[in-house]
């Protein structure tokens, strides 16, 4: 005897019947609630998935996954959370998706990982250093959703960096980076307080994973003296190729404080090419002669610089985002073409050197941590 065979109008009979809300075996339901330990927090929407809510009522009959790492406090140094994998009450289901939320101390949901393909997630999220958070996930098929898990705990590590989409974060104070350190190579790793670059020729380079029209690159710095390095050191850059100055870049920003004869000395400054050479932006001489400040090597400053297509903005503050204001500048274009659309970016802390360029290199001397390159502003959890 043959064995029966499974046609379309069967197949799609099987998914009506698991979908489908009965009194004793659906695999949906439209009442129970979904909420987990009374932690009920406001959601951040994250790459475009709609957040879950913690409080949503269970529409899918499966079980509830288990959390397995990490449980109980634990420290992990990369964050990857593990749980078993939900199964159909009643008649299988496949393939689900699970859903993870990671919680701040507070209760408010810091990451919500949208639907993975199997029960474990690369969280990888900035969160609060040394502090317990909770995350929790469930299983949810067709947009029916299971129940939460039990919560599980964890400490989150100051040593967790990542690049992922379209954000990449560096902490670079654990004597490691995600990077790749070039050039010379001539680094000294300061405990506890970043990554020192010792001369002009040394940097960190990263290459991120997608590229983006708008964004920010942020980091802190130490260790910048009047009448440093000649001539126009960077503290950062971004490019759209790896090996080559960044004056034959079509997509470029690089921000410097300038060294003796930087013209004028000590001064703030920057450029941008946003698609065209012949059409840069950078504050003009009058700015430049009024951007002179004489920063305290023993003061932490944070660098940001914010772009879009058409414009680039640089802001230095003393200490952190709220703390005293020392240069606020932007520059729209007005000319040219101005579409910011390479083919790849790469960020770097210094300036890339792979042909290097006289009193164009690294602001030798400086010390950099907490790194942040994305799509989205830098995370309120760091400075």
């Amino acid at each position: 005897m043959s064995a029966p065979k499974i046609t379309v109008a069967s197949l799609a009979a099987l998914v009506a019947l698991t979908l489908a809300c009965t009194k004793s075996s659906a695999p949906t339901s439209p009442a129970s609630s979904s909420s987990v330990g009374g932690v009920i927090g406001p959601l951040a929407a994250t790459g475009g998935t709609t957040p879950a809510s913690l409080s949503d009522p269970v529409t899918l009959k499966v079980t509830a996954p288990t959390p397995i790492s990490p449980i109980n406090n634990q420290k992990p140094d990369v964050l990857v959370l593990t749980a078993t994998a939900a199964a159909g009450k009643f008649v299988p289901l496949g393939p689900l998706r699970y859903r993870f939320l990671i919680i701040r101390p507070t209760g408010a949901v810091v990451q919500d990982s949208g639907l993975q393909p199997s029960p474990s997630f690369a969280g990888g999220v900035t969160t609060e250093v040394d502090k317990v958070h909770t995350w929790v996930v469930r299983a949810e098929f067709q947009g029916a959703v299971g129940p939460w898990s039990a919560p599980a705990s964890f400490i989150a590590s100051n040593t967790v960096g990542y690049i992922r989409g379209t954000e990449l974060y560096d902490p670079l104070t654990n004597g490691k980076t995600i990077g790749t350190i070039g050039g010379s190579g001539n680094v000294t790793w300061v405990p506890g307080q970043g990554i020192r670059m010792n001369d002009e020729r040394a940097y960190v380079v990263y290459e991120l994973q997608q590229v983006f029209s708008s964004g920010e690159i942020s980091v802190e710095v130490t260790g910048l003296n009047p009448g440093g390095p000649c001539c126009k050191p960077r503290i950062f850059s971004i490019l759209d190729r790896a090996n080559a100055v960044s004056s034959a870049s079509k997509y470029m920003i690089n921000v410097q404080y300038r060294g003796a004869g930087g013209a004028p000395d000590n001064a703030i400054a920057w450029k941008a090419v946003l698609g065209d050479n012949a059409n840069s932006l950078e504050p003009n001489t009058d700015k430049r002669n009024a951007s002179v400040y004489l920063l305290d090597p023993s003061k932490v400053y944070l660098w940001q610089a914010f772009w879009t297509p058409t414009s680039v903005r640089v802001v230095v503050n003393e200490g952190s985002k709220t703390g005293p204001l020392v240069y606020d500048y932007k520059v729209d274009a007005t000319s040219g073409t101005t579409n910011w659309n390479p083919e790849q970016m790469f960020a770097f802390l210094g300036t890339n050197n792979g042909t290097y360029v006289p009193f164009d290199g690294t602001r030798a001397g400086m010390t950099l941590r907490n790194l942040w390159v994305g799509s989205t502003p830098r995370p309120t959890t760091l400075p």
